[in-house]
């Protein structure tokens, strides 16, 4: 059984991975908030989700899931327009 914490990080990954690019999370710790997204994707085990990758963009309250075709090259550069889940 999937915990309450668990099922909401998965719907993020299932956002992103329905988004054209990605989708930009709100959050007052971005860092913690990454811990438990690469947490949830490891214990998912789905290998959709490979497609996707986390972004810190220099907005310091926001974190990106994006796909990686999208970022244009290395993490962190072009940043590609966003939607909010």
């Amino acid at each position: 059984m999937i915990d309450m914490g668990l099922s909401i990080l998965h719907n993020f990954w299932d956002a992103a991975l329905k988004a054209e690019v990605g989708i930009a999370i709100q959050t007052d710790n971005r860092g913690l908030l990454r811990q438990h997204l690469y947490r949830c994707r490891a214990e998912l085990n789905d290998p959709k989700l490979d497609k996707l990758s986390i972004l810190l963009p220099e907005k310091e309250d926001e974190l990106w899931i994006v796909h990686n075709e999208s970022t244009g090259g290395a993490p962190n550069q072009g940043y590609p327009k966003l939607i909010y889940p």
